[in-house]
């Protein structure tokens, strides 16, 4: 695990997840010839243009057609291929559900499903494509793993990471600029969570987007006396639980934040690697069980409390309920 300097700077840094993925297909695709991109009518969208300039004979475009896609994708993993398919969540996930869960999963086979625009990324577009539920579809799933990066740096690593798990992965990609959580020299260590603040009175646990509000949130909690411990959990399945038994033993208090629902998702695998192992009082922050309203990301962020200010006023009131 990495525990990390999080001094205040000046040059906040926020980066663009599509154009890292983006360079970063490439790069995978220079050094390995077993890379192939996979798209179904949103090339563009789902940072597929500079791989296609580059491997337009490794470039398949399906068009409105996901099934036969990731069909196809596990027809060419079982070729020795490695396919990286991309597509907006709902349809890198829910429409092929039968293809993943037959053709890859029940055959453990090697194959990258990049869900782009996930949480509120597109959130205008209203709940047929806002899903917050889909990690806990996919956690349900024998030999599906899935990973949310926290950051660019993060972005950077993640496609050769996956390419290297001998089962299929999931990867959750924000459409929104991520702020830079992790410094240069940080490496994305498949399966294990990073300590990204040191703390003693709680315990936050947050993946993806909500990593850096939730470090926010802990400088906010620090003016009110309470020292918390902030763990980036970018492997959600499956899950470091030594990392959360350890801080839970330190801390006695534990929190959860996502940008997804609180059933089934980072929450519950934490809740069950804890009573499994080492019950404390817990509390759960992510969106409540329902479809989202149509609104901006920010107005979403305002309504569900997930902005650091009302993470950070979540967190008091747990702490101070004790």
């Amino acid at each position: 695990m990495n525990d990390l300097n999080n001094k205040e700077t000046e040059n906040v840094i926020y980066e663009d997840a599509r154009k890292i993925l983006a360079e970063a297909l490439v790069e995978l695709a220079n050094k390995n010839s077993d890379i192939v991109y996979i798209s179904m009518d949103s090339s563009a969208g789902a940072f597929g243009d500079p791989f296609h300039k580059a491997f337009p004979e490794r470039h398949f475009e399906f068009g409105i057609a996901e099934q036969n896609a990731l069909g196809e994708a596990a027809g060419m993993a079982i070729s020795g291929k490695i396919p990286v398919v991309a597509a907006y969540v709902p349809f890198a996930t829910y429409r092929p559900f039968e293809q993943i869960r037959d053709d890859m999963c029940k055959t453990k086979l090697n194959t990258i499903i990049v869900g782009n625009n996930s949480g509120f990324s597109v959130s205008a577009l209203g709940p047929t494509h806002t899903i917050l539920e889909e990690v806990g579809v996919f956690r349900a799933l024998p030999n599906m793993t899935i990973i949310c990066p926290a950051d660019g740096i993060e972005y950077g690593q993640v496609l050769e990471v996956a390419s290297k798990i001998s089962c299929p992965t999931y990867i959750r990609v924000s459409r929104i600029k991520t702020k830079r959580v992790f410094n240069e020299s940080h490496k994305l260590v498949f399966g294990k969570a990073d300590i990204v603040r040191q703390g003693s009175s709680i315990t936050l646990v947050a993946t993806g987007t909500m990593v850096s509000k939730s470090v926010e949130a802990a400088s906010e909690l620090e003016k009110k006396g309470v020292d918390a411990e902030v763990i980036s959990m970018s492997t959600i399945k499956p899950l470091d639980e030594e990392a959360i038994i350890k801080s839970a033993k330190k801390t006695g208090k534990v929190v959860t934040i996502e940008e997804h629902s609180i059933y089934n998702g980072l929450g519950s695998a934490v809740a069950e690697a804890l009573v499994r192992n080492y019950p404390v009082r817990m509390k759960f922050i992510g969106t409540s069980d329902e479809y989202a309203p149509v609104g901006t990301y920010d107005e979403l962020l305002e309504y569900y409390s997930l902005t650091s200010q009302k993470i950070a006023v979540q967190v008091l009131s747990f702490y101070d309920s004790f």
